[in-house]
């Protein structure tokens, strides 16, 4: 921004754009550098009573029309959230910096989406949860820092209100419920709280959840409660209702005493008590209008530095919140009609499968076998003769010339997902397999000529992926304390090592054919990518950059010269989700270090994903690959 004074817009005439409408008028009084621009509605008439009643210089009888408006140095979009994504886009279409009224869209996927297209156009873009601007957020930091409580152990937050009259609130269509429009705040007083490394002196990140959700007749969420616990031990216990009497109020416990905050959202007074429950001190902070002044102001100071996101709240800590918000209506079974809900994409009845094999020289793919049921992710021998495949929970061997499948020998390792590598021993595979003792994967090594499964890990969940040339290590993924990181253990058993701490899935390990390289996928850049490191761990490097597109499992073929990968559009799944039934792409890049890899290609389109190429299917040659397409039942 190059001008001393911001020109604020506002999207949207509604109750939220009156809050802000007033807060940026006092900051334009006091001369704070903020001008009061314009704003726009659907109703030429309603825009020009607002812009009169607020004082805004322009009004505008459609949203188009104010995207387009060049001078506006940054738009607020206070349209209801279910609107968001499409305000968003329009926005960002014309190159218009933005400030999103939270929720920031209705989902994680809506969420990555704008969060990409704002990054490739360069534009600023930022959710307007104002709570994290507030200069309370800071004194009660402050007096946690300085040991007023003692130890900080656990948080408590209630942000409920009888608000189920509202009609939007009512309705799925409109992404309506609770979660949404109050619950959020109560995560977020969590979020600050206790994963600050100031505070806790550790990163610190949630290991568990526990919810439960009463649902309005219309099937939104009612009444949340949700308890989270976190790596260090600490725990939070948070409610939201929109059919309960008002109550806003969060609460740090420590050891030597607690900090209650009168109002989540704008946190109107803050009190700090002893042990015994005494109040000790009480503060109200200052606030310039209404408290919505500053997230105003976060923006004008990234703007002034040529910033794309605020400090207080960037586009990966909304993600996370609109991740971990998806995650719970998921437990509670609440998705909006706009949202394919999970058990559509999950089911898989009727499903029939084709094993093929593509041929890079010649560019084209010869079918090998139809199947009458899912199989998935198919191995190539090393010396070139069989495939194996995962079916029902079962190892299937497939030869080439003959066409003949026999299914591995495995006993009670009847469980198996598409997690699954041949060994080099050629005695076998390893594979990933739920165990009936806890439904979770671990990982055993199964034999040709029926000898017991042996087992390698554990620890659990483990998903296997890449095993070295000379057979003597695993590279798996596995969450352990709420993470999903990469780590190997010997094929031996033993103790496991972790390779990678990258906040978010990391998956997919694979090692080249020296044993030299593991390529993986991981989430930590915003978006699913290729990735390759050391055997150590070392030089972890981001090999392809793609904005709209989330790419999972890349092969290296055994010349080390051709990289595979499967790539789902990202408006077809969250960053972090591998799953079937998608229109999906498999891509090329080809190269080396010492010439440099190239941007990958699409060399097939195809109806796939989850089972599609999960494990490394390319022939001894380098010249061919296998792989499975699905065609719906």
């Amino acid at each position: 921004m190059n001008n001393p004074v911001l020109k604020f817009a506002i999207l949207g005439c509604g109750h939220i754009a009156t809050k802000m409408a007033a807060a940026v008028k006092t900051l334009e009084k006091r001369g704070m550098g903020v001008e009061c621009y314009a704003v726009a509605s659907r109703s030429i008439d309603k825009a020009k009573k607002f812009a009169d009643e607020y004082g805004f210089a322009r009004a505008y009888g459609s949203y188009e029309d104010l995207a387009k408006d060049t001078d506006v140095d940054l738009i607020y979009i206070a349209t209801p959230h279910s609107e968001h994504y499409n305000n968003i886009l329009l926005c960002l279409e014309h190159g218009r910096n933005l400030l999103v009224e939270k929720a920031f869209t209705a989902n994680a996927l809506m969420a990555s989406e704008v969060v990409a297209l704002a990054k490739e156009k360069g534009v600023f873009l930022c959710e307007a949860m104002w709570t994290r601007f507030l200069p309370a957020v800071q004194m009660v930091k402050d007096w946690i820092l300085a040991g007023k409580i003692g130890k900080v152990e656990s948080v408590e937050a209630d942000f409920s209100m009888p608000l189920s009259h509202i009609e939007r609130l009512q309705k799925p269509e409109l992404a309506g419920g609770a979660l949404l429009d109050l619950g959020i705040y109560s995560l977020t007083f969590a979020d600050i709280f206790l994963t600050d490394k100031k505070i806790g002196g550790i990163a610190n990140h949630i290991v568990q959840t526990k919810t439960k959700c009463v649902k309005f007749h219309t099937g939104v969420d009612a009444t949340d409660w949700i308890d989270l616990v976190y790596a260090n031990g600490q725990v939070a216990h948070l409610k939201t209702s929109m059919v309960t009497p008002l109550k806003n109020e969060g609460v740090v416990y420590g050891t030597e005493g607690f900090i209650r905050v009168q109002n989540l959202n704008d946190m109107e007074e803050i009190q700090r008590f002893d042990v015994a429950g005494n109040l000790v001190e009480s503060i109200k902070p200052p606030r310039i209008e209404n408290c919505y002044e500053y997230e105003v102001l976060g923006c004008k100071a990234a703007l002034e530095k040529g910033l794309k996101e605020c400090p207080e709240m960037p586009h990966a800590k909304t993600m996370q919140m609109m991740t971990q918000m998806d995650s719970l209506r998921t437990q509670w079974g609440v998705s909006y009609p706009f949202e394919l809900s999970p058990g559509e994409v999950w089911d898989r009845s009727g499903d029939k499968s084709f094993l093929e094999v593509y041929d890079i020289e010649t560019g084209e793919s010869k079918l090998l076998k139809e199947f009458a049921r899912v199989i998935e992710a198919p191995n190539w021998s090393a010396d070139g003769k069989f495939l194996t495949y995962n079916s029902e929970g079962r190892i299937y061997k497939y030869e080439i010339e003959s066409g003949a499948i026999a299914e591995v020998p495995s006993h009670f390792v009847d469980n198996c997902n598409n997690d699954h590598v041949l060994s080099p021993d050629g005695e076998g595979l390893y594979v990933s397999h739920h165990t009936k003792e806890d439904g979770l994967s671990r990982i055993y090594k199964i034999f040709f000529d029926g000898r017991m499964p042996e087992l390698v890990t554990p620890l659990a969940p483990s998903y296997l992926h890449g095993i070295t040339p000379d057979g003597k290590t695993l590279a798996y993924c596995a969450e352990r304390n709420g993470e999903y990181d990469i780590y190997t253990i010997p094929t031996a058993g033993g103790n496991e090592t972790q390779l990678t701490t990258a906040f978010g899935l990391n998956d997919g390990p694979e090692y080249d054919c020296d044993g030299e390289y593991i390529w993986f996928n991981s989430v930590r850049s915003g978006r699913m990518q290729a990735w390759r490191m050391k055997a150590d761990g070392s030089e972890q490097t981001q090999m392809t950059q793609d904005a709209h597109w989330n790419t999972w499992f890349p092969h290296i073929s055994p010349d080390r010269t051709k990289v595979v990968m499967l790539a789902y559009h990202e408006r077809d799944v969250r960053p972090g989700e591998h799953v079937p039934n998608k229109n999906v792409e498999i891509r090329l890049m080809t190269g080396s270090d010492k010439k440099g890899w190239s941007e990958p290609r699409t060399i097939i389109k195809l109806f796939g994903g989850q089972g599609t190429i999960n494990v490394n299917s390319w022939a001894p040659d380098s010249k061919r690959f296998a792989y499975v397409r699905y065609e719906k039942g």
